[in-house]
């Protein structure tokens, strides 16, 4: 092009071409610095708004734990509430004391021997994985008695209802005792002499929990429990102080927070990352990317004031004034910061996008706004060119014609239409079009396949995808999240119709001996086999067989009565023992699996988690009897 204007310096069509490409020039550069401008504050915008609108999402996910562990906790004291109004059963809690628990030499106690394994009481209740610890300074007298016992029935009626689901739940007395639902016997792990003895009273959700006036939960400063490998913090609801201004419980929950950082280091936007602290003067840091070995070597007190993060310090004062729930924006000379309280927490979430994720964007618009101009400039030239030369007006109308029709269709070009035998540029030019429109329909024709092989592609992945989403890895059945819709599905379908809808709930019997004899591969390959078994078996296309996790499986089966599935159940018991697939670690020798069996018309006043714990409980005495056997809901 250069060389094309250098030739024609003195002629009126370089002068006109000269001009052109120097106007052209200067407005592609115009328009450049402009769509960089427009461009960066539009991303930007963008950016923000997509930043306030995921941020708020995600306090709102996270917020959904500690809204069931504040519900747990409200009805835990109200159902205490409700049994301290009653003499009478108070005075039955009382005697209930000697019954559960056991006094020993040193002034101490516990529950008795045998009810944390599952051994019934004389009246035939059983409190498995209940554990309790009380290290009076006085003797108990009978409304300490009441009190203790009390919690330690609704801590275990709170804590089984949620296993699987919350770490553990127990209710403390301020006479320095608590019992406790989880996997480990808290009288076998604390003693009441010597240096390690139990000093409640240094907790700090003990201390602080009976020492506030109100009932307000509180969150403790985040902890590393080094028994379980993990970051912990203690939720404690006290209830409401009686006349004397006194609590007579803490409701409590500890919570692990391991999940929650894995979430919190992944967020929504790639590029982003983002941090956790407490709503405090300080900024106590519960997660940041970069200095999560200072928050567990100062044991959870490292906080943005005491590491000096002054990029932090304006996210810090902003939170003062942020909402629960609520995302609002700081912005820093680096980057762009949502952030907002976690709902039911004492926790700010702040997400950070730096500036620089929006350059390659910038950079792109401003390419294509050069690209542009530049296309501009050659088709003003080329226009300018035809109408100086009046012996080209009719060849370069032909030529322009076959222009809209190689845009206008996918038809190719008649190179007889086209000035392609004049010996001038026109003719040259028409030659080049003629060759380019001939490129431009086999191009055409090549991406067409192409987007057609892709979209092909593109429908396969999605049908991989839908399939992944709601399949077991491991087993190749149903996952825990397909088992969730299919069961609220046919919960609802059973109580429209009326008809009984049976879960059952299985466990491979001795499967942690499995693992540790043949080792985790091995017991990989047990999961799938016994999932092909119960999948093949299953009575009809109607029932679903779904991995609930680790080695437990569960199965649907709609417009099922009692009877049915219990039958149901001892065929498949029949059917695994049958494969006698080797187990040299249970005392039959072979694979087994134990089943609990419940069914249930749903009614307006049940739901399905009620059909899950029968089932559940159906499946302990399962085990409890002896294994490789199906038992019934209780009656």
């Amino acid at each position: 092009m250069a060389l094309l204007i250098e030739k024609n310096n003195k002629s009126l069509v370089g002068r006109s071409l000269r001009a052109a490409f120097l106007r052209i020039s200067l407005v592609a550069l115009g328009a450049g610095a402009i769509s960089y401008f427009v461009n960066y504050h539009s991303i930007v915008e963008s950016a923000r708004q997509q930043l306030l609108l995921s941020t708020e999402q995600t306090l709102q996910r996270e917020s959904l734990p500690f809204r069931e562990i504040r519900d747990l906790q409200r009805n835990f004291l109200e159902e205490f509430r409700q049994a301290r109004s009653d003499p009478q059963l108070n005075r039955k809690l009382a005697a209930d004391f000697d019954h559960i628990f056991l006094r020993h030499e040193d002034g101490s106690y516990t529950q008795r021997p045998g009810l944390f394994e599952g051994e019934p009481l004389a009246d035939g209740r059983r409190f498995p994985n209940m554990s309790a610890t009380y290290a009076p300074d006085i003797p108990p007298d009978d409304d300490i008695k009441a009190r203790f016992t009390l919690s330690y029935l609704l801590s275990y009626k709170f804590g089984s209802s949620m296993k699987g689901r919350l770490f553990n739940v127990y209710g403390v007395v301020p006479e320095k005792g608590f019992p406790i639902y989880q996997d480990a016997d808290i009288a076998k792990v604390f003693t009441y002499s010597g240096p390690d003895a139990l000093k409640l009273e240094t907790y700090e959700f003990y201390a602080r929990g009976f020492a506030t006036d109100s009932d307000a939960t509180l969150f403790t400063r985040m902890y590393f429990d080094y028994s379980n490998n993990a970051w912990m913090t203690t939720i404690a609801t006290p209830d409401k102080p009686n006349a004397a201004g006194k609590h007579e419980i803490l409701a409590c929950v500890d919570v692990l927070l391991d999940e929650l950082m894995q979430r919190t280091a992944q967020p929504m936007i790639q590029g982003t990352y983002s941090t956790i602290f407490q709503a405090d003067a300080d900024g106590t840091l519960i997660y940041h990317p970069k200095y999560t070995d200072a928050i567990k070597d100062s044991e959870g007190s490292a906080s943005i004031a005491s590491l000096k993060l002054d990029a932090l310090m304006p996210v810090l004062k902003a939170s003062r004034s942020t909402q629960p729930g609520k995302a609002s924006l700081v912005e820093t000379t680096d980057e762009i910061v949502a952030l907002g309280i976690i709902p039911e927490t004492p926790w700010v979430m702040s997400v950070h996008y730096p500036y620089r994720l929006a350059r390659p964007a910038i950079l792109q618009n401003l390419a294509i706004v050069i690209a542009l101009g530049l296309v501009t400039l050659l088709v003003e030239i080329f226009i300018i060119r035809s109408i100086l030369l009046e012996q080209v007006a009719a060849p370069l109308k032909r030529l322009t014609d076959a222009m809209r029709k190689v845009g206008a269709s996918n038809n190719r070009v008649e190179i007889g239409q086209l000035p392609t035998r004049s010996e001038d540029e026109i003719g040259d030019l028409a030659r080049e079009f003629a060759g380019m429109a001939e490129r431009v329909h086999e191009a055409r024709q090549v991406l067409e396949s192409k987007v057609r092989e892709r979209t092909a592609e593109l429908e396969d992945a999605n049908r991989r995808l839908q399939a992944m989403s709601t399949t077991d890895e491991l087993t190749g059945i149903a996952n825990r999240r397909l088992f969730d819709d299919v069961l609220e599905r046919e919960w609802r379908r059973a109580q429209r119709k009326s008809s009984p809808l049976a879960l059952l709930m299985i466990d491979v019997d001795w499967f942690k001996a499995y693992n540790d004899h043949y080792g985790h591969p091995a017991g990989d390959a047990c999961l799938k086999h016994v999932a092909q078994i119960l999948a093949s078996h299953s009575r009809r296309a109607g029932d679903l067989v779904a991995r609930y996790g680790g080695e437990e499986f569960v199965i649907i089966s709609p417009a099922t009565d009692k009877e049915q599935a219990l039958l149901f159940a001892q065929h498949l018991c029949e059917r695994l023992a049958a494969e006698t697939l080797p187990h040299c670690q249970s005392p039959l020798g072979h694979v087994t699996v134990s089943i609990g069996t419940a069914a249930m018309i749903p009614q307006a006043d049940l739901t399905k988690e009620t059909l899950l714990l029968q089932a559940d409980q159906a499946l302990y005495q399962a085990k409890q009897g002896g294994r490789n056997r199906a038992a019934p809901q209780e009656s």
